[in-house]
């Protein structure tokens, strides 16, 4: 049987598996795990402080409202991100302000943001997207000129670098997620950092009000990751996963799409149910092993990365990813560029490589946010042309091959 490859194989691992059943059959002190987890998430990412939090999106609000930043203020967001971020921003009260971004880096354009800005700018989102860190020098020049916030977006980047430093200790605050698709995972949950005392203790405040997450939600994303974590396995995906994605594609869905994908909307007021997911041991438990992992499953993403970035530098047509001078990305995703991206992922698909369009919207033109609607011509072209290729760490080199060779079959088939 040719090659079939999943566009995402989790980081769960067989460790992790049974650090969930531990923790779920013999519970123990929940603070405490939770406060090791978030001591040592702070001394890797080089910052005072870091506080567990049910999601990112929440995460971001939480920081907003510890500014105290309210009506009329406004902040400043690329206009490539996930629709959660700009919604939540206008549930904190803000308008969003959409700036452009690097046509192929994907990631805030410092000149457009510095165009963005008004009397009325109170922080900005460098969102470190697909992995690949911003230009948080020429970012933080900038915020410091305008006595901006700056509010990093770390929620694909987890472990990228900066000149050397890791994302998340550049800015002011920090946001990152953990859920089952990213390059560590604690089933869900998240994670806010800062060097700042009093934003710290104010979040830290509001989460431990909060009520813990069931142990049924816990049970069942642990039975998920393991789930998934076979699903995807090389000798097994191809008899599970992947019959089911050519059966939804052939009726115009995407199963994976939908299973942690959800559909856009605006927040007129937090969902409750942010109130009762605090953070549980179990979560915090795979995040420690999961960070003892970490530079090796990085490792891997960006060997695999720098392989296909050498491997399809000279394709007609196709326009591989590019990164900010200094920046030491990760490679969450793999992200090309096609001007007939849609035939170029039937193409793919024929070929047994699974791929997507990802999460990401260019909400500077989303029905969503019509009052805030923005001309920004590199997000459009990206949202028209993007297509993520796997560079997940489980990939061998005869499957990268596959997936190079895939890719130049499928751009000679468009072209003819």
């Amino acid at each position: 049987m040719a090659a079939r490859i999943p566009r995402f194989s989790p980081s769960f691992s067989p460790a992790e598996a049974w650090i969930s059943l531990r923790h779920l059959s013999l519970p123990g002190d929940e603070q405490a795990t939770v406060a090791a987890f978030e001591q040592e998430f702070a001394e890797y990412i080089g910052v005072d402080h870091a506080i567990m939090v049910p999601s990112a999106r929440y995460g971001f609000y939480l920081l907003l409202q510890a500014w105290g930043f309210g009506e009329e203020d406004e902040v400043i967001l690329p206009a490539l991100t996930y629709f959660a971020i700009p919604a939540l921003a206008k549930t904190a009260g803000m308008k969003p302000v959409f700036a452009d971004i690097g046509l192929t880096s994907h990631v805030l354009d410092p000149e457009s943001f510095e165009k963005a800005i008004t009397p009325r700018t109170k922080a900005v989102v460098p969102t470190h997207l697909f992995g690949t860190p911003c230009d948080m020098d020429a970012i933080r020049e900038i915020a410091r000129a305008h006595d901006i916030v700056v509010i990093e977006d770390c929620a694909q980047s987890t472990g990228a670098r900066w000149n050397g430093e890791r994302v998340g200790s550049l800015g002011d605050a920090a946001y990152y997620t953990f859920g089952l698709t990213k390059n560590i995972t604690t089933l869900s949950g998240a994670m806010v950092t800062t060097n700042d005392d009093a934003i710290a203790q104010n979040v830290r405040k509001t989460i431990d009000s909060h009520t813990p997450a069931s142990a049924w939600k816990a049970a069942r994303e642990a039975l998920t990751g393991t789930a998934m974590m076979f699903a995807t396995h090389p000798w097994i995906y191809p008899w599970s996963l992947h019959p089911l994605i050519v059966l939804g594609n052939r009726m115009g869905k995407d199963p994976i799409h939908d299973r942690f994908g959800e559909t856009p909307r605006t927040y007129p007021e937090l969902p409750e149910y942010y109130q009762n997911a605090r953070p549980r041991a179990v979560q915090a438990a795979v995040g420690r092993k999961q960070l003892q992992r970490i530079e090796s499953l990085n490792g891997a993403r960006s060997a695999n990365g720098r392989y296909l970035d050498e491997a399809l530098a000279n394709l007609a047509e196709l326009v591989p990813p590019s990164y900010p001078k200094g920046s030491e990305p990760i490679y969450m995703s793999f992200v090309v560029h096609h001007t007939c991206r849609d035939e170029l992922a039937q193409a793919l698909r024929r070929h047994g490589v699974d791929t997507t369009v990802g999460y990401m919207s260019n909400c500077s033109n989303s029905e969503l946010f019509p009052d805030e609607k923005t001309h920004c011509p590199n997000a459009n072209k990206a949202m028209a042309e993007l297509l993520h290729s796997p560079v997940h760490p489980n990939l061998s080199r005869s499957r990268l091959n596959h997936i190079a060779e895939a890719t130049r079959r499928a751009c000679l088939e468009i072209e003819s």
